[in-house]
């Protein structure tokens, strides 16, 4: 009996929608795409991948070249099954951030090992952002691999370079405002810190 279909199941129906692709190019587009914002190990995508024809939403063609490859394509009935999955409610956002994990335990540690985190969470974010330049001039210059979905592409391009620099921001704000700590511990609810969740609640009634 094979298992439910999930949300990644239905991600790599949608790439094999637009196109048929041997797995190993499979992963490749995920890279270029889905890896942004529903990043899954290769494992768990080839894992994925067989689950999917296993249940008839793909089928696989064995490709004899210079070496043996395995194709896979949607099946009529996988076109059905996105169709219906996309017309369903999606799950909340979910929002996972090693760094904001470090400050709410910040209390047992010490202010350097607290600063060392958000240094490198900034870091690793202005790296993704350097990742990104390279699809961003791809697109502006020829399209991209597929041109016709560049409306679609742009969206989720706009939405994490806000966000990265939202959380570059965030991380050099909160790097100043803990210098002004004596220590990360019983330092309680300063008087900034107090103005930025009344300024909370201001917006929240906007």
């Amino acid at each position: 009996m094979t298992s439910r279909p999930t949300a990644t199941s239905f991600a790599i129906l949608g790439l094999l929608g637009i196109q048929p692709w041997t797995a190993y190019e499979l992963v490749l587009q995920s890279r270029r795409s889905l890896h942004w914002f529903w990043p899954r190990s290769e494992a768990h995508l080839y894992a994925e991948l067989k689950r999917i024809v296993e249940r008839g939403h793909a089928q696989a063609e064995v490709l004899e070249d210079r070496r043996q490859r395995t194709r896979y394509t949607i099946t009529p009935e996988g076109r059905l099954a996105l169709r219906d999955w996309l017309k369903t409610e999606p799950q909340p956002a979910i929002l996972e951030i090693e760094g904001m994990l470090r400050l709410l335990l910040a209390d047992q540690g010490s202010k350097d090992d607290l600063r060392a985190a958000l240094q490198a969470t900034a870091r690793q974010t202005r790296d993704t952002r350097a990742a990104q330049l390279p699809l961003v001039a791809q697109l502006l210059t020829t399209g991209g691999h597929f041109p016709q979905r560049g409306h679609l592409t742009e969206r989720l391009i706009a939405f994490f370079d806000e966000f990265n620099r939202l959380l570059i921001g965030w991380c050099d704000e909160t790097l100043a405002e803990i210098d002004t700590w004596p220590d990360t511990h019983d330092v309680g609810l300063t008087r900034r810190a107090r103005q930025r969740l009344e300024q909370v609640v201001t917006d929240w009634d906007l």
